[in-house]
C-alpha cells in the first residue's frame, strides 16, 4: 500500500487532517488533497518525524521567541523605563537556568551564562548593556541551545496538554538527543502504521508467508493478538479473522484498528479506559482507531491557532482545501499572543473578500484548553452565523472601541447566543462606581440592539437609524445629569440598573419621568419604549438612559458624531 484516501469527521480528527498537511508543506513537502480529505502517501510518513520535530522547532524556537521579549523590554528599559528590568532579570535568570542545566560545559553555554549575570548586574542603563544583550541572543540562538530548549518547551508546554506523556513526551525522554527523539517518534507512530498496511497488502495478495514476515519483523506490542492468532491459519482464514475479530477504525474505515480513543490519544475528549468493561460499555466507550488515525490525531495541535494559551479550530461544511485555507489564513504564528477577537476579525474578513459570508454557512468556532495532570478540559463550542457574519463585517467599527478585554468576553457571548445584557449591566456598574468613561458601554449597547434585529431575520436594518435612537435616549439622560449634578446622578443609576436588571419597567419608568418632571425638562417619546419594547427591548432602553446618566459630555459628541 502506497497511500491511503482519509475524509474528514469529528472536529478534532479533521483538525488532525489541517495538522498534518500544515506540518508537512511547512517541510517543503506537497500533500494532496481530495474533495473532503486528504491522501497519506507512504514516501510522506517516511520523513514525518523529521518534518514533524521541524515544524515545532521552527514554530515554537525559544530563541525567536526571547528575542522579541527582551528586545522589547531593553528598548523601554533604555528609553527610561526603570520599572522593566525586574522583567528582564527574571526573564534572564529563567533562560540561564536551563542553559546551565544542559550547556554549562560548552563555549556558547558560559558565554551565555557570563553575560546574563552581567547583564542582571546593572540596575541603571548603560550603553555597554546594549553588546551584552547582543550576546545573549547570540548565544541563546546557537543551534544546538535552541534546539534543545525548545523541543523541551514544546513538549511540556504545547503538546502535553494535547496527549500526556506519550512516547517522546514522557519525560525519562528528556535527556535524550534530538534525533533519539525522533526515532522514537517514529518507532511509536509511523512503524506501526507502515507495519499495518504491509500487512494487509500481504493479505490481499494471499501471501502467508509474507504475513509472517511482517508480524515476525516487529515487536510492538498492539501487535500480538494478531500475531497468536494467525500461526496456524490460511491467507482465507486471517482475512476472516480480520473480518469478524478485529475491529475497523472509527474514522478512517481501515479494517485494522488495534488502538482505542483514550487520552494518550487525545487528552482533551478521551477517558481512560482502564477501569472500563469494554466488553459491556462498548457503545458507550470504545472508538477504536488505526494506526494513521492515532498519527493524524497526534499532528492535530498543528492544525489549530494558538491563542493565549488555548487552541482555536474553525470547522463548517465545505471542501478540506476551504477549510484548510480558512485556518491558515489567521493561524499567523509571529504573533502567538494573538487575541480571540483578532481571530473572528480576520475570520470575517477572509469570508468577505470571498464574498460569501452572506451564505448560509454556519462556523463553528471550538477554542479549548486541557490540563493533562488535573485531568480538566475546558471547551467553548461557538457558532458564527450568517448574521452574526453580518454583524461584525458591517460594524466591526463599534467593536474596536470597546476595551479588549471586554471586546473578547462580549463577542464569545454573541457567539454563544447568550444575551449580553446582564454583562453590559455590570460593565455599566463598574464604570460608575470608578466615574470611568461609558463610551464603549453605549457601544455595546448598540451592537447587541442591531444583533437582535439581525437575528430576527428582518431583511432591511437601517443600522444608522438604529444607532441614533440610542443616541437619542444617551443624549437625553445626558441633559438631565447637566441639571441634576453628577452625585444625584450616580445615585439614580444604581437604582435604574437595579430595575433593569430585574426587568422592572414600571419601577424604572417611575423613576425616570419623576427625574425628568424635578428637571422641568419633556421626557422623549422613545423613553415609552421601554414599556412598549416596539423598536427597542427594555435593556436597551434602560442600559443605554443610564449609560447616558453617568457618561461624558464631550465623548457623546464625538461617538455620535462618527455615527453620522
Amino acid at each position: 500500500m502506497e497511500q491511503l484516501s482519509v475524509g474528514m469527521g469529528e472536529w478534532f480528527f479533521t483538525q488532525g487532517l489541517i495538522g498534518y498537511k500544515t506540518i508537512l508543506e511547512n517541510y517543503g513537502v506537497k500533500v494532496k488533497t481530495t474533495y473532503d480529505g486528504i491522501i497519506v502517501e507512504k514516501q510522506h510518513l517516511e520523513i514525518m518525524a523529521d518534518a514533524f520535530f521541524d515544524y515545532y522547532l521552527k514554530v515554537y524556537s525559544v530563541a525567536s521567541r526571547e528575542e522579541r521579549y527582551l528586545r522589547r523590554l531593553h528598548h523601554q528599559f533604555k528609553n527610561g523605563e526603570t520599572t522593566v528590568k525586574k522583567d528582564l532579570n527574571q526573564r534572564i535568570n529563567e533562560t540561564k537556568k536551563k542553559v546551565e542545566k544542559y550547556f554549562s560545559d560548552t563555549e556558547e553555554g558560559l558565554q551565555f551564562i557570563e553575560a546574563a549575570n552581567r547583564y542582571r548586574q546593572e540596575k541603571k542603563y548603560d550603553e555597554k548593556l546594549d553588546p551584552l544583550l547582543d550576546q545573549l541572543i547570540e548565544s541563546l540562538s546557537t543551534k544546538q541551545i535552541d534546539e534543545k530548549l525548545t523541543a523541551n518547551f514544546f513538549k511540556t508546554t504545547i503538546l502535553r496538554s494535547y496527549f500526556g506523556q506519550v512516547s517522546f513526551l514522557n519525560v525519562s525522554k528528556n535527556a535524550l538527543t534530538l534525533e533519539e527523539q525522533k526515532a522514537v517518534f517514529y518507532k511509536d507512530f509511523i512503524e506501526p502504521v507502515l507495519v499495518e498496511w504491509a500487512l494487509m497488502d500481504a493479505i490481499e495478495k494471499e501471501d502467508a508467508e509474507e504475513v509472517h514476515k511482517v508480524l515476525n519483523g516487529t515487536n510492538h506490542k498492539i501487535f500480538n493478538s494478531i500475531k497468536s492468532a494467525f500461526k496456524k491459519k490460511t491467507v482465507k482464514e486471517m482475512k476472516d479473522f480480520i473480518q469478524q475479530k478485529v475491529h475497523h477504525c472509527t474514522f478512517t474505515e481501515f479494517p485494522i484498528a488495534l488502538h482505542s480513543f483514550e487520552e494518550g490519544i487525545f487528552t482533551p475528549l478521551a477517558l481512560s479506559l482502564k477501569n472500563v468493561n469494554v466488553t459491556w460499555e462498548a457503545q458507550k466507550t470504545f472508538l477504536p482507531l488505526c494506526s494513521l488515525a492515532r498519527l493524524l490525531i497526534f499532528c492535530s495541535q498543528a492544525g489549530a491557532t494558538r491563542s493565549q494559551n488555548k487552541s482555536v479550530f474553525i470547522y463548517y461544511g465545505g471542501t478540506f482545501d476551504a477549510l484548510y485555507q480558512t485556518n491558515q489564513f489567521y493561524a499567523d504564528m509571529k504573533n502567538p499572543n494573538k487575541t480571540f477577537d483578532e481571530i473572528v476579525f480576520n475570520l470575517v474578513r477572509e469570508q468577505k473578500l470571498k464574498a460569501d459570508y452572506l451564505t448560509k454557512n454556519h462556523y463553528m468556532i471550538f477554542e479549548f484548553t486541557s490540563d493533562y495532570d488535573s485531568k480538566k478540559t475546558i471547551l467553548d463550542y461557538m457558532v458564527m452565523t450568517p448574521f452574526l457574519m453580518k454583524l461584525f463585517s458591517e460594524h466591526g467599527d463599534l467593536f474596536q472601541q470597546i476595551h479588549p478585554i471586554n471586546r473578547g468576553t462580549f463577542i464569545k457571548y454573541l457567539l454563544q447566543n447568550i444575551d449580553p445584557k446582564h454583562f453590559i449591566l455590570n460593565v455599566l456598574r463598574n464604570k460608575i462606581k470608578k466615574g470611568y468613561s461609558a463610551l464603549e458601554v453605549i457601544r455595546m449597547i448598540q451592537i447587541r440592539h442591531l444583533n437582535l434585529l439581525l437575528a430576527k431575520g428582518e431583511e432591511k436594518v437601517e443600522s444608522a437609524q438604529q444607532k441614533r435612537y440610542v443616541w437619542a435616549l444617551v443624549k437625553s439622560a445626558e441633559e438631565v445629569r447637566r441639571k441634576i449634578g453628577d452625585k444625584k446622578a450616580q445615585g439614580i443609576a444604581y437604582r435604574l440598573l437595579n430595575a433593569v436588571r430585574s426587568h422592572n419597567k414600571n419601577t424604572f419608568m417611575d423613576t425616570v419621568m419623576r427625574t425628568y418632571i424635578s428637571c422641568d425638562l419633556q421626557m422623549p417619546g422613545i423613553l415609552l419604549e421601554a414599556l412598549h419594547e416596539e423598536k427597542m427591548d427594555f435593556a436597551t432602553v434602560g442600559n443605554a438612559w443610564v449609560a447616558g446618566l453617568v457618561s461624558k459630555p464631550n465623548e457623546i459628541k464625538e461617538g455620535e458624531k462618527t455615527d453620522e
